[in-house]
């Protein structure tokens, strides 16, 4: 048989929703059961019974089992209306007291094999070595249940075609399960993914999947999974089906319904005619004094299809599944820009986060600057694009609103977003003495111009009340030459618990607004800025925020165009506004130019360079800023970085954005205590 149709399934999952997972796999079966000419093959994603995000619940041993139970009711139910279709579904597996991540293949009401993960991804935001077990060996059969089941390296056999299964980081290793495979007649390799977004990631998976296909002449296949699934990491629920070195057919995702279901006409003689010049004009054993490949892998014989209808059409037939009942979403297949990626990202794991954690809305702390626009702007935004996609109706289902549906204005989704946003959205100016006119301004237009439930409040009494309560206690009377830091951080901390008191009463989160940038050298005050539940922006450089609301300003995106509301804000430099206007505070000038912190902060921690390194890297970079300046900011960004570790152990979780993140507990760890780089820095001079 040489055509063979296929289906890939992203799910958005939540880790330990064990009612809710499986009910979004048995809705996705369901609409593959319902089409005209259903797949021989379908592929979830990777721990997609339990979710990835268990963490250290996998050495539960009540999970495994209970994914276990799941697999064998999935398997009933899909041998039920799909009888003849292989499902290849992930779960944790335990055997020995070892856990393994694994996929397995069911088809026929039963579990054909169980293919075990060879390499765990451990680095940058992975644990997987702390969770589970690298598989070593070749094959062997395992107690499953009450079944005998055929466990480790294998190759399945069905309808004729031969298909084997690397999952997500076997592909991204230079010695990959892929070779022994396809020594063994592999012609589809099938990689089932839970690959966390980050800027530009999406193209390098994209890259092994034409190289994977090219160079083991098969055709390879990707799916990963979908959503802010366990609240850090956002999962693009992209696809790719490519065929000896070519993109047959490729979606983005970044859907905000439950799947994304793609089905594809295959045709495997091509690939064979391919596979036959490759073997006659290369020996494929190993040359004599090589090392021997490893054990082959079993083959496991999957029984025929019952003579049910299957159709060869367009290579590219598809259907997709979107919150249950909702018509076919179009693939998404254009590249997209870093802009359009973050607002994508942003907006489905702000809407995610909300809706997991039950919430009914967000609350930004508006203080006319860069980072609070950004965060009311995203929430403004994900609304817009999840309902274009979804419907108003919908969405407001999926988020638990169903309350705000007479709100809906017809068919006019832009209006009635404008409608909604007041009511999910709250933001709250808060001046004191220091705040100026043009931040008020700022926030007031920027609200008015998406729609936000806007209200401005004094606190400047509050700060008085609390300088008259400790003077007496200090004998003394604050002023701005001693007490600097403590007259600032009063007034930011004055503001939390106003704003948390309009979140609890609203039952919203509050969103945190700092950066990454202010993350790396502590530049917030805690229980003050850093307040909040939810940090959207914590793995993002202040200099990217800059840039993407100017092209906000000037450009907007498809549903939103240009903001001139954000020109008081653009207009403005960066200022915490906490010190009086005497002394023109700005944030640069209290650290340095924030291209250059960025820039240092990338050396000293993605590139872990020390502070001498750091100078030199920098002395090259072109800054045209004089040496003795850079020597103060290298001294300054190690000083803060070490003194400020506490910090960001208490900041509120954040999406993870870019390959390089601050979050000690996704990605990189400090001690809160430390020698603060002394020798090091004395060493400069």
């Amino acid at each position: 048989m040489s055509q063979f149709r296929l289906a890939t399934i992203a799910l958005n999952q939540t880790p330990l929703d064990w009612a809710g997972n499986e009910a979004r796999i048995r809705a996705a079966l369901k609409a593959l059961a319902g089409e005209d000419h259903r797949p021989q093959l379908t592929l979830f994603p990777e721990l997609c019974l339990t979710g990835y995000g268990c963490e250290d619940a996998f050495h539960s041993p009540d999970v495994a089992r209970r994914a276990g139970a799941m697999l064998t009711r999935l398997a009933q139910f899909s041998h039920n209306i799909l009888p003849d279709t292989a499902i290849l579904l992930g779960l944790p597996v335990r055997h020995l007291d070892r856990v393994y991540n694994c996929m397995a293949v069911v088809q026929g009401g039963v579990v054909r094999g169980l293919v075990p993960k060879r390499n765990l991804a451990g680095d940058g935001v992975h644990y997987e070595p702390r969770w589970f077990s690298a598989y070593r060996g070749s094959s062997e059969k395992i107690d499953f249940g009450e079944e005998s089941v055929l466990f480790g390296s294998l190759l399945f056999r069905h309808s004729g075609v031969r298909f084997a299964i690397e999952i997500c980081e076997d592909a991204w290793v230079p010695v990959r399960p892929a070779l022994d495979y396809m020594r063994r007649g592999a012609e589809l390799i099938l990689n089932p993914s839970a690959s966390h977004f980050a800027f530009g990631k999406y193209e390098r998976r994209k890259a092994i999947a034409l190289e994977s296909s090219r160079a083991y002449a098969c055709i390879f296949v990707q799916v990963n999974l979908l959503g802010n699934e366990a609240g850090r990491m956002i999962y693009d629920g992209s696809s790719l089906v490519c065929s000896a070195g070519d993109v047959l057919r490729e979606d983005r995702g970044f859907s905000f319904g439950d799947s994304i279901a793609r089905s594809i006409d295959l045709d495997l003689e091509p690939n064979r005619a391919l596979r036959s010049r490759l073997f006659s004009l290369q020996n494929q054993e190993p040359a004599s004094g090589a090392a021997p490949s490893s054990p082959p892998p079993a083959v496991v014989e999957l029984p025929p299809s019952a003579g049910r209808k299957i159709g060869f059409g367009s290579s590219g037939t598809e259907a997709a599944n979107q919150a249950g009942s909702l018509a076919q979403r179009k693939a998404r297949t254009a590249a997209l820009s870093r802009f359009q990626e973050f607002v994508l990202a942003q907006s489905l794991g702000l809407l995610d986060y909300m809706r997991k954690s039950r919430s009914r809305g967000f609350v930004v702390s508006l203080s006319g600057g860069a980072d609070s626009a950004t965060c009311a702007l995203l929430v403004a935004l994900a609304l817009r694009h999840a309902a274009e996609e979804l419907g108003v109706q919908v969405l407001l289902d999926r988020l638990g609103r169903g309350d705000l549906k007479q709100l809906a204005v017809g068919n006019d989704t832009a209006s009635s977003v404008r409608a909604i946003v007041p009511e999910v959205l709250f933001t709250l100016y808060q001046a004191t003495a220091q705040s100026s006119s043009t931040t008020r301004e700022a926030s007031a237009a920027l609200a008015d111009a998406i729609g936000s439930k806007h209200s401005e409040v004094e606190v400047e009494g509050i700060v008085d009340a609390y300088l008259k309560a400790i003077e007496p206690v200090l004998k003394r009377s604050l002023d701005w030459e001693q007490d600097d830091i403590a007259l600032q951080n009063i007034q930011a901390r004055v503001r939390s618990p106003m704003v948390w008191l309009l979140a609890n009463v609203k039952r919203c989160l509050l969103l945190t607004t700092s950066n990454r940038s202010e993350a790396a050298v502590g530049y917030c005050t805690m229980d003050g800025d850093s307040s909040g539940g939810l940090a959207p922006l914590g793995g993002v450089d202040k200099a990217f925020i800059q840039t993407w609301l100017g092209h906000m300003e000037n450009v907007g995106d498809e549903f939103m165009g240009p903001l001139k509301a954000l020109e008081l804000i653009n207009a403005q430099a960066p200022t915490a506004e906490l010190r009086p206007a005497s002394f023109a505070q700005t944030d640069e000038k209290d650290l340095m130019p924030y291209p250059v912190l960025d820039l240092v902060e990338r050396l000293a921690i993605r590139d872990r360079k020390a502070p001498e390194e750091v100078l030199r890297a920098l002395e090259h970079a072109g800054l045209e800023i004089p040496r003795e300046r850079l020597l103060q900011y290298v001294r300054r960004f190690f000083t803060l970085w070490s003194q400020n570790q506490w910090k960001r152990e208490r900041y509120a979780p954040s999406f993870h954005m870019d390959e390089e993140n601050l979050d000690p507990r996704s990605w990189y760890r400090f001690p809160i205590l430390s020698g603060g780089y002394d020798r090091e820095l004395e060493e400069l001079d």
